[in-house]
């Protein structure tokens, strides 16, 4: 796991190979997005291919947004996520918030996800007694 950029082809065939569409319609302004992470680590194999990222945006003090962590298909369930996950805790543990937003529970996604997630110490806003708004999704 390293702090990198990426390649043009790789960021679009991890993001194609999990579903993200939406951030491969204009591959040049995700590779800007990537770019402008606070933080953006990697996942690769011994050979150098990409297995997985995790990105955040954050002031580095007090919030961190766990904004991106995908992981190809092919290696999915072998921990990498976890390891992803782990680390961004371990490196923003100062923030006093540390948040990601992900598919509603109805959400076929959600079945896998929210486990993983939950197991990875999060907890629902609503849980907390705590909201999250935005503003409608740009697809």
């Amino acid at each position: 796991m390293a702090e990198q950029t990426l390649a043009r082809d790789e960021a679009y065939e991890l993001y194609t190979a999990v579903g993200w569409y939406g951030y491969t319609k204009d591959v040049d302004k995700l590779l800007r997005s990537l770019a402008g992470s606070h933080l953006l680590l990697t996942a690769r194999s011994d050979d150098g291919s990409l297995l997985g990222l995790a990105r955040t945006i954050s002031d580095g003090e007090t919030v961190c947004y766990l904004q991106d962590l995908l992981v190809h298909p092919r290696v999915q369930r072998g921990g990498i996520g976890r390891t992803l996950v782990e680390e961004l805790k371990r490196r923003y543990e100062h923030c006093r918030f540390f948040l990601l937003a992900t598919d509603s529970a109805d959400a076929e996604e959600a079945r896998t996800s929210h486990p993983f997630y939950r197991a990875m110490g999060f907890v629902a806003h609503e849980e907390q007694r705590m909201a999250a708004f935005g503003l409608p999704v740009k697809r």
